[in-house]
């Protein structure tokens, strides 16, 4: 027990007192400029050969109700109409994008995100699933996702879901504590939640994923571990626990959240517990966040190593193509990044006049597959081959190549929590709280900012 006090010691020690990037892209959403506009888009659309699959992901920016926590993208409304509406524009959007792809593509991944995308009504979701069917060929072994919120989903979506082959289902959850979910004003029950997962497995809807969350103000050791023995009742296949990005400066409703929230320290606390418990559940650690049951889809990839990691967090899918369709969605294109208007009203009014809805994006440059390639590899994998990456980009054999980012990892060599053999740069397993951190080494556009991005742990 002393020994793993210590070495937390000595882990924070090295936690910078600025926050980093999740990294579910390189360069990160930060780094995107306004110059990017249609023409561009439509240039690297038309450039895709007809060999590559596509993913799909499709935003809904609706809630019933708000969780004060939540850094997302989101609106609360009373009534439907809101959402009525933006489906019809949605739908418009997927015609118009898709018009300026030169075949008909392959698409092996679809995923609803939100907002909560499951406040769709059974005839909106087969609007959006018919036009995506019309415009895009779904493989037989795709897979289709939705986020879902069991507090208000109606049980009448499932007819839909199966009709059209959903076979992952993400539940939100956070914690089960009745103190924390009243201070992020999401109350529910673990009966409710139990009762959804059942429903979806007698549908054959079998791959279910459960999210937690740490850091919240009110959490504890005892009550986290509570939630931790409810989630893992329910055998779901994947367990994500995010840590709580708390940035009330860019969400102001962070701001009606009470209490402290928990620092380094303590969220470090709720890490180890996470991996302790669920280790000893069967459940083997994905990344830096993510755990899955050995026996999954998610777990064979990972020992692969064909993981890849995107705005929806880590995926089985190899597509090098992703779509975001919807306000504020961001779609990952071999030219670059593109990421659509947030406003809803804005999106709406930019589709009215036929103009793709883009705010903003990314063109890549030189060295950015190069660092993409070695942050990906150490978020998925907590490993890098150093030497491949050498052979790969360093095409004029520069003697000092990385020597300036091996320099900002020293400090994790030395404390012993990283190693460098063979040219094989590996994160060891007790030090994965640290992976964000030590991933920025390699991070050429990253600068100290306290008002962007989350804690270090």
């Amino acid at each position: 027990m002393l020994c793993k006090l210590q070495k937390d010691k000595s882990l924070l020690d090295l936690v910078p007192d600025h926050p980093v990037p999740r990294y579910t892209s390189y360069p990160t959403a930060p780094n995107f400029k306004q110059n990017i506009n249609g023409k561009i888009y439509s240039s690297w659309l038309k450039k895709i050969e007809s060999s590559e699959k596509f993913s799909l992901y499709i935003h809904i920016p609706f809630c019933n109700s708000l969780c004060y926590f939540c850094g997302c993208n989101t609106i609360s409304i009373k009534k439907y109409d809101p959402v009525e509406r933006y489906v019809k524009f949605l739908v418009k959007e997927i015609c118009l994008i898709s018009s300026k792809i030169k075949f008909k593509p392959c698409v092996s991944h679809i995923h609803f995100g939100g907002g909560t995308p499951s406040i769709l009504k059974p005839k909106d979701l087969k609007v959006i699933m018919n036009t995506i069917n019309n415009k895009f060929n779904i493989l037989k072994k795709s897979e289709i996702a939705m986020e879902v919120d069991p507090r208000y989903f109606k049980l009448d979506l499932i007819n839909v879901l199966k009709k059209h082959n959903f076979n992952r289902i993400s539940i939100g959850v956070q914690d089960f504590s009745k103190v924390v979910q009243k201070n992020i004003n999401r109350n529910q029950s673990f009966k409710n939640t139990k009762d959804l997962v059942e429903s979806f497995r007698i549908n054959g809807i079998n791959k279910i994923n459960i999210d937690l969350m740490y850091g919240l103000p009110y959490q504890s050791m005892l009550g986290f571990i509570s939630t931790l023995n409810k989630v893992v009742s329910l055998k779901p296949d994947c367990i994500s626990i995010f840590g709580y990005a708390h940035v009330p400066w860019m969400k102001k409703r962070q701001k009606l959240i009470k209490g402290k929230v928990l620092d380094n320290k303590e969220r470090l606390q709720l890490c180890r517990i996470a991996s302790d418990y669920l280790s000893n559940k069967n459940y083997i650690s994905v990344g830096i966040d993510h755990y899955a049951r050995h026996d999954s889809s998610l777990i064979k990839k990972l020992k692969k190593r064909n993981l890849t990691r995107n705005f929806q967090g880590y995926s089985e899918d190899d597509s090098r193509i992703l779509l975001g369709f919807g306000s504020s969605s961001i779609s990952s294109l071999l030219g670059g990044y593109i990421q659509n208007i947030s406003n809803v009203v804005e999106y709406i009014e930019s589709l009215k006049r036929n103009k793709m809805p883009i705010f903003r994006g990314y063109k890549f440059k030189n060295k950015d597959e190069m660092y993409g390639n070695i942050i990906g590899d150490l978020m998925c994998y907590l490993s890098v081959d150093l030497q491949e990456i050498n052979r790969k980009f360093n095409k004029e054999n520069k003697q000092n190549f990385l020597v300036n980012e091996l320099q900002k990892v020293k400090p994790f060599i030395d404390k012993g929590f990283v190693t460098l053999k063979n040219d094989i740069l590996t994160i060891k397993p007790y030090a994965r709280p640290l992976t964000r951190i030590i991933s920025s080494s390699f991070d050429k556009y990253f600068k100290a900012n306290k008002t962007k991005y989350s804690l270090g742990i």
